[in-house]
């Protein structure tokens, strides 16, 4: 049983516009564990207490509805080999993650950087404990 390295791109990175590698997909999982998010063929399907927890981000159904663009689809993390959230929803989960300070990018990369404020947050609102 290896023990992962807290830092890297297979830790937290970007994967296109949204959030992947072992921290995507452990907020991924912790969001259907909670009942946020439901797996459905190639997508998840948020649920009415997914949309309410999301509303405490600023983050809308509302906001979706005009959208041509796909609200959620399941993309199969590379390094996981389990899925990570896409989609529309993803792109602007990790905006407000970053927005609020959770997550910060490092340049030239495409690792990302888990804030304290960002651990506590995700401990918080979704039980994952992050070292």
């Amino acid at each position: 049983n290896k023990k992962l390295a807290k830092t890297g791109v297979k830790y937290c990175r970007t994967c296109y516009d949204h959030l992947a590698g072992y921290v995507g997909v452990l907020i991924t999982e912790a969001m259907e564990e909670q009942g946020y998010l439901i797996k459905s063929e190639k997508i998840y399907l948020v649920t009415q207490k997914g949309w309410e927890w999301l509303s405490q981000f600023g983050i809308l159904e509302a906001h979706f509805k005009k959208s041509r663009r796909a609200l959620t689809r399941q993309c199969l993390d590379w390094s996981e080999r389990r899925p990570h959230l896409a989609g529309h929803l993803g792109a602007v989960l990790l905006d407000k993650m970053l927005e609020n300070n959770w997550l910060k990018k490092i340049k030239f990369s495409r690792e990302i950087i888990i804030t304290s404020k960002g651990k506590q947050s995700l401990n918080n609102l979704l039980g994952i404990v992050l070292n």
